[in-house]
Parts: C-alpha cells; structure tokens; sequence
C-alpha cells in the first residue's frame, strides 16, 4: 500500500515537473516572439563584433610573437602586455558593432515588432556608448597614471573597478535613454535634418538702421511679423506602423529656419507652399513696408488661413472650428498687423523668393533659428497651420 502511495506521489511531481517545463517553455516561446527583433539586431551586431575581433586577435597573436623576441613586452607576472592599440581598437569594434545591430532594427519590417521596440534598442545601444565612455576614461586614467609614475602606458591593465562602474552606468543608461528616445516620427525628423531636404528660401532686405536700438525695435517687429510664416512653413512629419501588435501613429514636426545677419533676414521653409501664394506674400511684405494698407488686409487672411494641405486633412467638423479660429485669428492680427505695419514702413527694402534649394540644418548651424513649435504629438495634431 505504501508502495502505491509512493508511485502516485512520484508520478504527481514528475506532472508537475512537466506542467510547469511546459508553461517556462510556452513562456520562452512568448517571450522570444516579442523580443525576436531585438534579438536579431543583438545577432547582427554580435556577429560584427566577432569579425571585427578576429583582427585584434590576429594583432595579439603577432605582439605575442614579438615577445619571444623581447622580454620588455611582457608584464612582472611574466603575462603578455596588453597592446597600446588593442583596447582603443576593442572599443571602436564596440561602437561599430552597436551602430550596425541599431541600423538592422530600423530597418527591420515594421510588421515585425512593436512600436516600442526601436527606443528599446535605441536605450540598448545609447548604454554600451556609455559603458565604452567610462572603459575609455579607465583606459586613459590607467594610463596617464602609469606614466606619470615612469612606466610604460601598458606596464599594467585596468583596475576591475572600472568595469564595476561602467556596469552601474550601463543599466540607469538604457533606461534613461530609451525612455526619451525619439519616436519613428521624431527618427525620421532626426534623419531629415542631417541629410537635407529640399527647402523653399525666403530673403528679406532690411534698410540699415541709423543705430543698435532701432535696429533691435525692427528686427523684433520683422520677426513678429514672419511669425505665421514660419509657422506654416514648417512641416508636419506622421509615421504610423501596423504590426501584429496593432496600428501606432506618431507625429513630429521639421520646424522652419531663419537667420537673422545685419539687415538681411533669410527664411528656409520646410513645408510644401503654394509657389505662387509665397510669390504674393512676399510682394504684399514688401507693399506693407512701403506703407499700403491693402497689403494688410491680404496678410491678415494669409496668416490666419491653415495650409490647403493641413485644410485637406481636416474633416467637415474640424473645419467648422477651425473657421472660428480663424475669424478671431484675423481679428487679433489685424490689429498687430496695423501697429507692426508702422513700425516697419520704409524699413522692408526687397522681398526675393530664391529658386529651391538643399537645405541642411545639422551640424552646420551658421546662425540658424528654428521656429518655436508646440512639443508633444497632440499638441502638433492640434495644429493646423503645419504644412505637410
């Protein structure tokens, strides 16, 4: 009877021991599903780490062929030293390495993973850059201290304690930076911005003022006037992906440029105007600095009036507010149109609208400004000025 009891209870724990090997098992199957582009993204850069290592080693196993030859290249506990070149060129390998698995997760099929997936890699990627920051400063603090103490730089390796630091950082790190990872939308903002884009360019020629305060009281009135302008000639970036997870829609804005240098203030617009509606703008800037009080009532209209493309996109209700926005748009700028009108007349000297060009704001800012632009996508969303 005993011997049942035993055998029932044996056969219970190896159930049990199934049961729960078969909900790990469904659990890694899950798991593995959700995280298989991450997954990837780390093969690929592992891989490339791994190729990329296999010419350091080569180079060891040459300086450790240079030893037999020199016993000064061999450290107090008769270990090989480690070549100057070879952390600097393991860390590059780092970086090269985490550069190609990101660029593999962002062009991964969208269908693939998540929404939240890129700024999880993105976090990833942003924590080894800054655990090869502090390997760095241990390198060079191990090695100027070597120095300065008469040794060779490689005389000895790295304090372990450096790795523990760097393995603090690490984690704080990804988190930090994936959570404040720019979105699809906000990439391809990034993106824009250092490639170029084809821009629309706006010259003003301003009459030089007779001293700095005049000119102060002008260019704040220029730039309050091209305000709208500039606003409009933003453009509004959407990405929406749909994968096995759902549909996810994000927004983010290429805000319009200007610089201000001595009487001449150059606008790049980013959005797609109308040619012929920015030819009639300029004009009618140029009539409101002679003094023609038509040229208000025009700009007035023009800059309170969405973009046709932001119009388009708008349904029949949003279209109804957005109509109210506009009548009491056309009546506070009527009125700061009056009072700017006077304090620019005879100060707008030409108003050319120059052929499209490329235009690329990162790194070379030159003086450039963006437009002040609302943060967060339904603060973009709400606004309807934005061009497309």
């Amino acid at each position: 009877m005993d011997g049942n009891n035993e055998r029932k209870q044996q056969r219970g724990h190896v159930a049990l021991l199934l049961l729960g090997g078969l909900v790990l098992l469904a659990l890694g199957v899950l798991l593995f599903w959700l995280w298989l582009p991450l997954l990837i993204a780390v093969a690929a850069g592992g891989l490339v780490f791994v190729l990329l290592s296999q010419v350091g080693r080569i180079g060891w196993m040459l300086e450790g062929r240079r030893a037999l030859r020199d016993p000064g290249l061999l450290m107090e506990d008769g270990r090989l030293r480690t070549p100057v070149w070879l952390p600097f060129y393991a860390m590059l390998a780092a970086l090269v390495a985490t550069a190609c698995g990101w660029m593999v997760l962002f062009l991964l099929p969208d269908s693939l993973h998540p929404a939240e997936m890129l700024q999880m890699g993105t976090g990833l990627a942003g924590a080894i850059v800054v655990l090869v920051a502090v390997w760095l400063l241990g390198q060079l603090s191990t090695g100027w201290s070597l120095l300065r103490q008469g040794e060779a730089w490689n005389a000895r390796r790295m304090s372990p304690e450096w790795w523990v630091w760097a393995t603090i950082a690490f984690v704080p790190a990804m988190l930090a930076i994936g959570l404040l990872a720019p979105d699809r939308a906000g990439l391809q903002a990034w993106g824009l911005q250092w490639r170029g884009y084809d821009s629309q360019p706006l010259r003003i020629q301003l009459a030089p003022a007779s001293n700095p305060e005049q000119a102060r009281l002008r260019d704040a009135a220029l730039l309050e006037l091209v305000q709208p302008l500039l606003v409009q000639g933003s453009r509004r970036i959407r990405a929406s992906m749909r994968s096995r997870h759902g549909t996810s829609n994000w927004t983010a804005a290429l805000p319009a440029r200007y610089r201000l240098r001595g009487d001449v203030l150059d606008i790049q617009l980013s959005g797609r105007l109308d040619p012929e509606g920015l030819q009639r703008y300029a004009q009618q800037l140029q009539q409101l600095g002679a003094g023609d009080p038509s040229a208000l009532r025009w700009l007035v209209a023009a800059q309170c009036l969405p973009a046709p493309s932001a119009i388009a996109a708008l349904s029949a209700a949003a279209r109804r507010a957005q109509w109210a926005q506009v009548q009491a748009c056309a009546q506070q700028r009527s009125q700061a149109l009056q009072a700017l009108g006077a304090q620019l007349q005879g100060q707008i000297q030409q108003v050319d609208l120059l052929p499209p060009a490329h235009y690329r704001p990162w790194p070379q800012r030159g003086g450039w400004q963006a437009v002040a632009l609302p943060s967060g996508p339904e603060a973009l969303n709400e606004l309807p000025l934005l061009a497309h």
